[in-house]
Formats: C-alpha cells, sequence, structure tokens
C-alpha cells in the first residue's frame, strides 16, 4: 500500500526539519515525508533527500509551487517566516496562500503552527501593552491566528484517548489556560461527528 504523503513547510529549518526526520525515522509507519523548501540545493535538503525524503521546491509567496507542493499528498505541516520580514500582514498572506493551496489539493488533515493571540487578554484598548501597527499586541503571536480560523485543538479525554476539537473565533476560553491543563469543553458536534469547542476552561477541583 502506497505510503500517505505529508507535505512539511519550511523543512530545513527547526520545526519542520524535526518533523521529516521524525516521519524518515519510522520507515514501518503510514507516512512519507515530502520536504518542500524554497532552495532544494541547500545542503539541509540534500541531507534531508539523502535520509529519504522527497524534497521539492516551493515558496509561501508563490501560490502555484504550494499547489506544486500539495499535490496528491496526504496532509500538510504549514508554518510562516515572521523573523525573515518582520511584517504581520505579509504572514498573513503567506498562511492564506498555504490554506488556499490546501484547500485545492483536498487535503485530509492540515497542521497550522500559531501561538496565542495576546489581543484576548490584552485588548488593543488596555496600555498595559503597547499596541504596535495599530492592530497588535505582539505582532508575529496576534497575527498567525488571525490568517487561519478555524484550527484544532487535540485534547486528551478522561479515558486517556486523545479528541480533537474545532476552536474558531466565537470560541471563549478562559484566559490562563495552558498547554497540559485540565479543562471542560463545552460545545456540540458537526456532521462528521467532531467536536465544535463554544467554551473552554479550567476544569475546578471540588
Amino acid at each position: 500500500m502506497a505510503k500517505k504523503i505529508i507535505a512539511v513547510m519550511g523543512a530545513t529549518g527547526a520545526q519542520g526539519g524535526g518533523l521529516v526526520r521524525t516521519i524518515l525515522a519510522d520507515p514501518a509507519g503510514e507516512f512519507a515525508a515530502r520536504a518542500v523548501t524554497r532552495d532544494t540545493t541547500s545542503p539541509k535538503a540534500v541531507e534531508l533527500a539523502r535520509l529519504g525524503a522527497e524534497v521539492v521546491a516551493a515558496n509561501a509567496d508563490d501560490q502555484d509551487s504550494l499547489r506544486r507542493a500539495f499535490a496528491g499528498a496526504h496532509g500538510a505541516y504549514c508554518v510562516t517566516f515572521f523573523w525573515e520580514h518582520f511584517q504581520p500582514e505579509k504572514e498573513i498572506a503567506q498562511a492564506r496562500a498555504m490554506a488556499a493551496a490546501a484547500r485545492e489539493a483536498g487535503l485530509k488533515h492540515v497542521i497550522w503552527s500559531t501561538l496565542e493571540d495576546t489581543r484576548k487578554w490584552v485588548p488593543l484598548g488596555d496600555d498595559r501593552v503597547p499596541t504596535l501597527m495599530q492592530h497588535y499586541k505582539v505582532p508575529h503571536f496576534d497575527g498567525l491566528v488571525k490568517s487561519i480560523s478555524p484550527t484544532s485543538w487535540v485534547i486528551t479525554g478522561r479515558d486517556g484517548k486523545d479528541v480533537t476539537v474545532t476552536v474558531n473565533a466565537a470560541t471563549k476560553i478562559e484566559p490562563g489556560v495552558n498547554v497540559g491543563d485540565a479543562v471542560h469543553v463545552a460545545g456540540t458536534t458537526d456532521s462528521s461527528g467532531n467536536i465544535v469547542a463554544w467554551s473552554i476552561r479550567k476544569a475546578r477541583t471540588r
């Protein structure tokens, strides 16, 4: 049976490179790594090819190259490149381009590397933190979340099994909820049986 291809953006970086190497380290697994990078001749890209990855060229600013990179893949890992240009609006455009390419390719699952939107806890009118570029408290964080919604959270249930929960702009998330916290999720299920969260709050101990 053919392996399911996972297209990994930023494959020569820390996040993408770690994922590509993890997939390659499981040769008996069901997934194959497609390493997506701007320069397929770079030493890191050449090394990934040597290890067994399919290495392809694409640029987050080039929609056609993203379509080609995602074609035939099962899923993708997407990450943007804020520290290269320091422009939230450019990062948003790159993220939307990746999302559009993933949609056109019919990918079954996409993981979006993102961060918290700080404006949920410190609104733009709150002077405790300066407002930057008119729209952001922490541009790298807030721009990422603005790029794509909804997103998925993986939460471990009481039975120890992981549950995927869809979180969107309308979801009320209690301030202070962190990775690893015990939480209560209120919501409903969609037509596919996935949970769509109305609210997420810390579990209360009795």
